[in-house]
């Protein structure tokens, strides 16, 4: 059974017709919640609050780690009276990432996105080492949490990120 050429065309006009429908269906869920590129998007669509501009969600998401970066500082300086080992690692990486949110949001309204990917990547590497560093301290480890929490919010930052329009 032979095909013909007229059929061999139909039936590639329409796998790209499916493939295109699919793919405009998967980008408009993408305009309208843009949380669906992260790996927390729980976290991220209770950060950003309905924000549809991926800009504007990128910079109110960097603005509340930063928020949530300076608390985190706050308790591992208290901490450091009670906790040894990483704490001190873990205040220089958090100091350190917060400059480098600091250059991200800037970043932003520059329309600089290979730098702003690098300064969140730097950012979320400061939190995953804090992280790493006091993954054996013992008892409840408070700063070990507060880390965990900003690397998530660092990697959806970053994510984000992806999406920002110069």
């Amino acid at each position: 059974m032979s095909t013909t050429p007229h059929a061999t065309i139909l039936v590639t006009i329409f796998l790209l017709v499916a493939a295109s429908c699919r793919s405009t269906a998967a980008f408009s869920l993408f305009l309208d919640d843009p949380c669906t590129v992260t790996d927390f998007p729980a976290l991220c669509r209770g950060t950003i609050k309905g924000l549809k501009n991926v800009n504007a969600a990128t910079d109110v998401a960097i603005a509340e780690l930063m928020k949530r970066t300076r608390q985190a500082r706050y308790i591992v300086k208290k901490e450091m009276k009670v906790l040894d080992g990483g704490v001190s690692t873990c205040l220089s990486n958090f100091n350190s990432a917060f400059d480098n949110l600091d250059k991200a949001l800037k970043n932003i309204k520059e329309g600089d996105r290979f730098s702003l990917n690098i300064n969140l990547s730097a950012a979320l590497t400061d939190y995953d080492t804090c992280s790493e560093t006091m993954k054996g301290a013992r008892g409840d480890n408070v700063v070990y949490k507060s880390a965990g929490v900003l690397y998530k919010m660092a990697d959806n930052c970053l994510a984000l990120s992806t999406l920002v329009k110069p």
